[in-house]
């Protein structure tokens, strides 16, 4: 089987910060009231899209409900991409293979990350506004917690079956997808994803590596 198709989770992969909804929480000065949505939420004591809302209105309240598209564009524009972001780019697309995005962040963010690496398509939770472009409480969850569903859906976009997908993520939040993949790649040490994972790699840069020798039959 051979990879048609790489996925890339967004934060913590193509980024150098973790999250993007913690660095808007660190950046408003929210941050330990969203610790305790945060908490809800692993308890089970709120809904996914509960915790969107919760945590867009403490963006909301921080600010007076004046935050706006443009802020939030600001904000996290100071979030650095991987150096490396680029050339991953170049050698995946000289191999022929399409790139795309799936990340629990802010759509935002994952926007700007998709025009650097040139993804073919992307798919992101994403914020609400009014009609001044003012943030309002709320958004769309398009990927949830679990992205098991949203996989599906961005490989039949791509046109490719999931088994000719290779996954990069980080984190637990990247099982689901990972257990669907024909290709599931680690980057870093997060043991959640020792039993999912079938690569591990160490740094992004490592990706076209593996491509490759998967490409030859030694990986």
């Amino acid at each position: 089987m051979k990879v048609k198709a790489v996925i890339f989770d967004v934060d913590g992969v193509l980024t150098e910060v973790k999250s993007s909804w913690g660095f808007v929480h660190e950046a408003l000065g929210v941050a330990d009231k969203a610790k305790k949505y945060a908490e809800m939420f692993k308890k089970g004591e709120i809904s996914y899209q509960d915790w969107l809302r919760l945590d867009t209105g403490l963006w909301v309240e921080a600010t007076n409900g004046q935050i706006t598209r443009w802020d939030l564009e600001r904000v996290l524009s100071r979030i650095p991409l991987r150096s490396c972001i680029k050339d991953v780019s170049v050698c995946i697309h000289r191999m022929g293979k399409r790139i795309a995005l799936l990340s629990g962040g802010i759509d935002l963010l994952v926007a700007r990350v998709a025009d650097a690496i040139g993804a073919d398509l992307w798919t992101a939770n994403m914020l609400s506004f009014d009609s001044r472009w003012r943030l309002v409480p709320g958004g769309v969850a398009a990927v949830g917690v679990n992205k098991g569903r949203a996989i599906k859906l961005l490989a039949g976009e791509l046109g490719v079956r999931l088994e000719e997908v290779l996954y990069v993520g980080d984190s637990e939040w990247d099982s689901e997808a990972m257990k669907l993949v024909g290709f599931p790649v680690a980057l870093g040490d997060d043991e959640s994803l020792s039993g999912v994972a079938k690569y591990r790699i160490k740094r992004l840069s490592e990706v076209c590596d593996l491509l490759r020798k998967i490409e030859i039959g030694e990986a």
